[in-house]
This record gives structure tokens, C-alpha cells and sequence, in this order.
């Protein structure tokens, strides 16, 4: 009997579980957060639905959040355990954590042609560091860079750096978020931070409306054009840019800049890649080294399951 290790990728939104072999993924499922009390509760509702000969021996699980010590707490979710005590509840001997973008990092590598649509082509150095952003329920940073016989991740909180801004309407948007405390660069790229960014470009333009969520935003621009939903993504495809410009100069992701995450997700052909691109190469002495990087938006429907299978392989991240 071939012995499986559980992976699962858990955001603030959803929870993915599958069971992995190392060569193959099977018994895929997926959970709102927002349906469940805990992790415990979902782990017990998937577990049971399978046969005793798929039982996992181990579990590898990707979260929104800093992974440090025994208790995981995520930040945007209210969900937090102890690594220790779902481990012994469960019977795995090794239950290992990690950041979820740091799983999505570990599969940056491995990813086809087909996994991948081209934002700029650049000159890849396939040898190089490679990054990775994610707006969704936050802003989901990773790296990997080359290591002896692989990759490493570069574990972080990149989502929570200080919002740049590189025109006079970013600085101008920037001042009326203020208002509600510091603003970081998941503050408008998330999907709350889409909605954010909509309210803000409304005030700023007296506009009189606002929206509760960042599908009311790509909503609003696919059902009637409305022009506030059109200036809230370019400003949210320029800001993506900057703040990928500033992570990728930080690693030195010469090996190419990776986007993903629900809100581009939801935006579609609506993402601006002009202003990206703009706002990611800018005008500075470091425009032709960023314009060098290779961009793209990944297609795969589960990088996270994904680069759990290839660290459960050991293939892929060596930490």
C-alpha cells in the first residue's frame, strides 16, 4: 500500500485538501472557512468521507499566515490551533506547516508553459530567484532561489510592506485611505483592498457610491462600464506593479515575477497589463533591469496543492 501524506493550501477564504503519493494528487475537496468552526472540524469532515486504505500517514498544510511555534493563528481568518494537538488527534507523526505563498513559491519552478500567460517576456534566467504575488482575501507574497540540489524558499510577509506610490493620483488615493490607519500594500491589493480602492477613487471624485466587497467592484464594471470600478482597477494594476517592481529589485527575480490570487482571478482581461507593466519597469536607473524580468499570470487552478506535491515529493524547496 502506497503511503499518503494530506496537503492542503488554507486562505482566508478557502481550504483545499487533497491526498498525494508524491507522484499524483487524488481526493480533491474544497471548504469555505466561513462554514466551518475550526480546522479540526473540516479535517474530521474530510477524513471520514474516505476509505481506511487512504488514510494519511502525515499532513502538510499551507496557511495565511506567519508560521512560528506550536499555535498558528491566521490573519484573515479567525481560525487558530495547535500544530501539536491536530497532529496527535489525528495520529501523524510529522505535520508540517508552512506560509501559503511560500507553497505557491515552491511550485515556481515545476510550472509548464501551458500553467503560465506571458505579461512580459523579458530574458528568464531560469537560474535565478523567482516571486510570486497573490491578491486575494490578502496579499500573498513568496520567493524560492537557487540551493545545493534545488530551490529554498524565502519565507515572508511581503503583503504588509508600506503602499508605494508613483504618481500624483496614487499619492492622492493614498491620503484618503489614511484616514482609516497605515496603509499597506495589502490594503488596496486584496479584495477588500479592491473594494477600498473603489471608495476611495468615489470620494475622490464625488462620486457618491460605494461597494462592500471586490466582486462588486468587477461586477460593476462588467454590468454597466461604470467609470469609478474602471479607474479602481487601473490603480489596482498600477499599484500591483509597483509593489512587484519593489520585491522583485529586493530578491533580485531575475528568474521571473508570478501573479496569482482570486481578485486578478475575478478581474479577468479587465487587469490592466499596460499600467502594470508601466508602474513594474518605471523610469528610474532600474527600469532596464526590471524590464529584463519575465511576468506572468499563473493559469494553474491549484499552484498551492501543487507545490505541496512537489515538496512532498522532495523535489522541489529544500528549507
Amino acid at each position: 500500500m502506497t503511503a499518503r501524506t494530506l496537503i492542503g493550501d488554507l486562505g482566508g477564504t478557502n481550504l483545499r485538501l487533497a491526498l498525494t503519493n508524491g507522484t499524483s494528487v487524488e481526493a480533491e475537496a474544497r471548504f469555505r472557512t466561513a462554514d466551518h468552526p475550526g480546522l479540526e472540524s473540516v479535517l474530521d469532515r474530510y477524513l471520514e468521507s474516505l476509505p481506511d486504505t487512504a488514510w494519511p500517514v502525515s499532513a502538510f498544510l499551507a496557511v495565511a499566515g506567519p508560521v512560528s511555534g506550536d499555535r498558528c493563528k491566521l490573519t484573515n481568518c479567525p481560525w487558530s490551533f495547535s500544530r501539536r494537538a491536530v497532529a496527535e488527534r489525528f495520529g501523524w507523526d510529522r505535520f508540517r506547516l508552512m506560509n501559503d505563498f511560500s507553497a505557491v513559491a515552491a511550485a515556481l519552478p515545476h510550472f509548464s508553459d501551458k500553467d503560465l500567460l506571458t505579461v512580459q517576456t523579458g530574458a528568464n534566467n531560469g537560474a535565478a530567484p523567482k516571486l510570486v504575488l497573490g491578491p486575494g482575501t490578502g496579499l500573498g507574497v513568496g520567493a524560492v532561489v537557487p540551493a545545493e540540489g534545488g530551490w529554498a524558499i524565502l519565507d515572508g510577509e511581503g503583503g504588509h510592506v508600506d503602499l508605494p506610490c508613483r504618481d500624483e493620483s496614487g499619492s492622492e488615493l493614498h491620503q484618503v485611505l489614511r484616514r482609516d490607519g497605515p496603509v499597506s500594500a495589502e490594503t488596496v491589493l486584496s479584495g477588500a483592498g479592491l473594494a477600498a480602492l473603489f471608495n476611495a477613487v468615489a470620494e475622490a471624485n464625488d462620486a457618491g457610491i460605494r461597494v462592500v466587497q471586490g466582486e462588486d467592484v468587477t461586477a460593476r464594471l462588467a454590468d454597466t462600464g461604470c467609470p469609478v470600478a474602471r479607474e479602481a482597477l487601473d490603480q489596482f494594476s498600477s499599484f500591483l506593479g509597483a509593489v512587484a517592481a519593489n520585491a522583485a529589485l529586493t530578491v533580485g527575480a531575475r528568474g521571473g515575477v508570478y501573479l496569482t490570487g482570486g481578485v486578478l482571478g475575478h478581474a479577468g482581461n479587465d487587469f490592466r497589463e499596460d499600467l502594470f507593466r508601466a508602474h513594474f519597469n518605471g523610469e528610474g536607473r532600474m527600469a532596464d533591469y526590471l524590464a529584463a524580468i519575465p511576468v506572468y499570470r499563473i493559469r494553474h487552478p491549484e499552484p498551492g496543492l501543487f507545490g505541496l506535491r512537489m515538496l512532498a515529493r522532495g523535489s522541489s524547496a529544500n528549507q
